[in-house]
């Protein structure tokens, strides 16, 4: 099976059907979005679901997004976790119930997608000549072969050591970033002796990123896509 996996979103109807074409072109089989398709209107400092919200307050209507997001497999970030909770069940109906009812995790063959908000995030170590990037917590991730996530709106690969594996100094845990080459695919290890971490990178920017994971050659190849155009 070959998944096209997209994250981050956010409701930008363009970039969606530019992430959608680039994965059809590509020949994938089937399309995961990895949370935050939808974006919440109302920011944390006024999220409080005493309060009567509309619709229209939490989250702009798309019907034409909604109706095509229904029809993929999501998995829930948390944006639509806020809109969930500010809305009353009521107003809850069709396709929103259908994008917002989605679980939390989801397995692809060997591996977990997940939002990632549900651990936390840090600076990652400094590299000179690679971009700034966010780590997440070793010890908060799930003992899996492969993990993919979006959330942190960045590309990232990350060998990770054995769930309580202190193979750094000071007896800590300690990942070990790949680089990401648009294009060119990265084998995986399915059987778990090489844990990955997987961040897939936001669909919402310019260019749209997205990721070709392909279950059965064991191989995930990093995609980015502009307005106008598919390219690597």
């Amino acid at each position: 099976m070959r998944y096209a996996v997209v994250a981050d979103l956010h409701g930008r109807r363009k970039a969606w059907r530019r992430v959608l074409g680039d994965a059809q072109q590509r020949g994938a089989d089937q399309v995961v979005c990895l949370g935050d398709y939808l974006e919440a209107k109302v920011p944390w400092r006024r999220h409080t679901a005493a309060t009567h919200w509309e619709l229209t307050d939490v989250v702009e209507p798309d019907p034409a997004l909604w109706r095509e997001l229904a029809g993929v497999d999501l998995v829930l970030g948390n944006q639509e976790w806020r809109i969930r909770d500010l809305l009353r069940s009521e107003q809850i109906f069709g396709d929103l119930d259908v994008l917002l009812a989605a679980p939390e995790t989801r397995m692809l063959g060997a591996a977990m997608t997940m939002h990632g908000h549900q651990f936390s995030w840090e600076d990652g170590p400094a590299r000179p000549g690679w971009p700034a990037v966010f780590y997440p917590r070793l010890v908060e991730l799930p003992d899996v072969p492969i993990l993919m996530v979006g959330h942190s709106h960045q590309t990232l690969l990350l060998d990770l050591p054995s769930l309580g594996e202190t193979n750094g100094p000071a007896g800590v845990m300690v990942a070990h970033r790949r680089p990401v080459i648009p294009g060119v695919p990265t084998p995986v290890d399915p059987s778990g002796a090489r844990r990955l971490l997987v961040n897939v990178g936001p669909a919402r920017g310019k260019p749209s990123h997205w990721l070709l994971y392909d279950d059965a050659a064991s191989e995930v190849t990093f995609h980015e896509v502009m307005p106008g155009r598919s390219n690597c």
